[in-house]
């Protein structure tokens, strides 16, 4: 089991790496951040099927309808970068639109074309059949349409952290917060199993604890301070202003990916599975991988403009 999780994550780190080299060090047509598209595609499409796939389960949610609006969406969000493609040069600054409105607009669009799908489908039903169809539609709708906000647009503030600052600061920033967050995970895996005494959340996820959560939280203000008082400086970009700041931002993202890890926890327990999916063998599913990194992203986003880093 341990030697299909660590085989699964060299690989996954592999690819990821090697995409943000690319991106770093041989940027199509000149433009910052085109590598990443793949990337961006890759978890937050699977993510969303493994989500969906789970509701399923339970309610009646379909994955690949819910698909197709979230491309939509997602090819919407990336106008910048399609801009930047087609243009060989980089997004006006000055746009009034901005990098941020047009995730805005991709989840508009999203959610928009998925509401006009069930009421063309509602308007195709029978008069005596409208009632239970109506509430079951509205579900889905429901459902889907929070999903999609949620994995998109938090996957998409990860691309604005990317996209903040120039070239060098921009990825730099990127992997912190990434690796600050995944350090907690590891963190407190680690000290749960070896420290491990009192429940934290039984209800929901039975083997977290209070002992891992310390763990966690140490071990992200460490690993903050090393990245961003240490790496970053050293590989040319510029720290925050605040000593504090990487602190304040571990624990923080400590805190918030442990509520994206027991949003996935809760949704599992309910239609009862153990893995949000079989993509990653030893890890799991996709979303068992990006489950804290989803709420972090607004952590992230706001600490890199705040200068915590």
């Amino acid at each position: 089991m341990l030697y299909r999780r660590l085989l699964s994550a060299f690989v996954l780190i592999g690819v990821a790496l090697g995409l943000i080299g690319l991106d770093l060090w041989m940027p199509i047509r000149g433009q910052t951040g085109i590598w990443m598209i793949p990337l961006y595609y890759l978890f937050t499409l699977a993510t969303i099927w493994e989500a969906s796939q789970l509701l399923a389960r339970k309610w009646p949610v379909s994955s690949g309808q819910l698909l197709v609006h979230c491309i939509l969406a997602c090819t919407i969000c990336l106008f910048p970068l399609w801009y930047s493609l087609a243009m060989s040069a980089p997004y006006p600054a000055d746009c009034p639109i901005g990098r941020p409105g047009w995730v805005l607009l991709g989840l508009i669009a999203g959610v928009g074309s998925g509401g006009l799908q069930a009421l063309v489908h509602l308007a195709r039903v029978r008069t005596e059949d409208i009632k239970s169809e109506l509430e079951r539609t509205s579900l889905a709708w429901f459902l889907s349409s929070f999903v999609l906000v949620y994995v998109m647009g938090c996957m998409s503030i990860w691309l604005l952290v990317r996209m903040t600052g120039d070239s060098v600061q921009g990825m730099l920033n990127l992997i912190a917060m990434l690796a600050i967050t995944k350090f907690a995970d590891t963190g407190a895996y680690f000290s749960g199993k070896a420290f491990g005494r009192r429940k934290l959340v039984p209800s929901i996820s039975p083997g977290k604890t209070v002992e891992g959560l310390i763990g966690g939280l140490l071990m992200s203000v460490a690993i903050a301070y090393l990245f961003l008082r240490w790496i970053v400086p050293s590989l040319g970009g510029q720290p925050g202003t605040y000593l504090w700041g990487p602190a304040l931002l571990g624990c923080l993202l400590t805190m918030v990916g442990l509520v994206g890890d027991l949003l996935e926890s809760m949704v599992k327990r309910t239609v009862g599975a153990k893995d949000s999916g079989g993509l990653l063998p030893g890890l799991g599913g996709v979303w068992d991988v990006t489950d804290s990194l989803l709420p972090t992203a607004i952590i992230g986003y706001l600490g890199v403009i705040a200068k915590l880093t």
